[in-house]
């Protein structure tokens, strides 16, 4: 057997051309065991030596596709370079930042793959995981709570069971209740809290601060209310964490009303989850729970429905009353919440802009329905 071998070996292996540079081409599978291609120095722990001279090339052949490759002669090689610590963390830095992208909500960057890539999606509604697990915590949360429009326990009784109109709602939660309106301006769509807002019925803030979101503003947001960036850190505007305890002294055991109140208890709702979250160190049922508390020290109502109600437009195909967008404001917090509280007065008072009544949907009648509207 090992006379075999030995003249095994010694039979020359085949050339099959010489290369145009004079250096030997060998079938890849029929060549000297000293020489190797550069992945098998690589997986041999080895690198070309500067300048080592290409001393024959393999000739390969795989699915009808043919080439080359050069072979270098083992002893000849120098030992691969090791990489240091700092330059395999640089490696994974760059290759993060290449697959990288922002989250919408928090701004940081994550290589996670992305819940949608349809292009139609602005950049500010793609978040991470912690961030969407966030937002769909809160929306359960806030579709859970108990939005009455007014306090039934202190309203007139007859009011509670005949349905009132929008008229008769707001003057009986005016007359029933400490009511303060509350806006809020964002960072995007569906972002942090970057300008917040609470006033009393006569248009008084007793609550009116820029606040840090922790992410992005995004252009679109910019141009509806105006905030930058720079005007926050000028300000030294404070995270949300900060102003809570002030929020939570304008707001608790009164009605909080809001002008499209889903869109803002949703916001604030999202903002008081993060801070159980993140601030206080709460996690899962606990930080909905304390969220839900919080929110839950305040009652809250919608102006938005019942003053399109008594605006009038009526939309055919829905059979239901257009939202109207707020008459009073200039999409900054604090005008926007003077601006719900005089509207809210003035249906109180039955003077707030309407229709003319040829040009109006039907309207509730006296016993909260609706009359025959052809």
């Amino acid at each position: 057997m090992a006379t075999e071998k030995k003249e095994a070996a010694a039979v020359p292996h085949q050339v099959v051309r010489v290369h145009e540079s004079g250096v030997p081409v060998y079938r890849l599978g029929d060549r000297p065991a000293h020489l190797l291609t550069r992945r098998e120095l690589n997986q041999a722990g080895l690198a070309r030596a500067h300048r080592q001279p290409v001393l024959a090339y393999a000739h390969w052949f795989y699915y009808k596709k043919s080439g080359e490759t050069p072979l270098y002669d083992r002893s000849a090689a120098r030992p691969k370079k090791v990489a240091t610590p700092a330059q395999l963390a640089a490696l994974a830095r760059g290759r993060f930042l290449a697959r990288a992208w922002q989250c919408g909500d928090c701004g940081e960057l994550t290589d996670e793959p992305r819940d949608t890539d349809d292009p139609r999606q602005s950049p500010d509604e793609i978040v991470c995981t912690p961030c969407s697990t966030i937002r769909r915590e809160v929306h359960a949360l806030v579709a859970s709570l108990s939005l009455a429009p007014a306090l039934p326990e202190r309203l007139p009784s007859v009011l509670d069971a005949l349905g009132p109109g929008p008229v008769e709602w707001a003057a009986a939660l005016r007359d029933s209740a400490s009511v303060v309106c509350l806006d809020t301006e964002t960072a995007s769509l569906h972002g942090w809290v970057v300008d917040l807002a609470v006033c009393g019925l006569d248009g008084h803030a007793s609550l009116d601060t820029l606040v840090t979101p922790g992410g992005p503003i995004s252009p679109g947001a910019t141009a509806i209310h105006g905030i930058t960036a720079d005007m926050l850190e000028e300000a030294n505007a404070p995270r949300f964490s900060a102003v809570l305890d002030a929020l939570g002294a304008a707001i608790h055991g009164r009605c909080v009303v809001a002008y499209n109140l889903p869109y803002d208890l949703g916001v604030i709702a999202r903002e008081v989850h993060r801070h159980a979250r993140l601030t206080v160190g709460l996690d899962g049922a606990d930080a909905l729970a304390y969220t839900g508390t919080w929110l839950g020290r305040a009652r809250w109502a919608d102006l938005m429905e019942p003053y399109s109600t008594w605006y009038g437009e009526w939309h055919p195909y829905f059979q239901n009353y257009r939202w109207q967008s707020l008459p009073y404001g200039d999409h900054r917090a604090a005008s926007d919440a003077a601006g719900a509280a005089r509207l809210f007065g003035e249906l109180a008072d039955g003077t707030a802009p309407r229709l003319p009544a040829s040009e109006r949907g039907p309207q509730p009648d006296d016993y909260g329905y609706f009359d025959d509207f052809e």
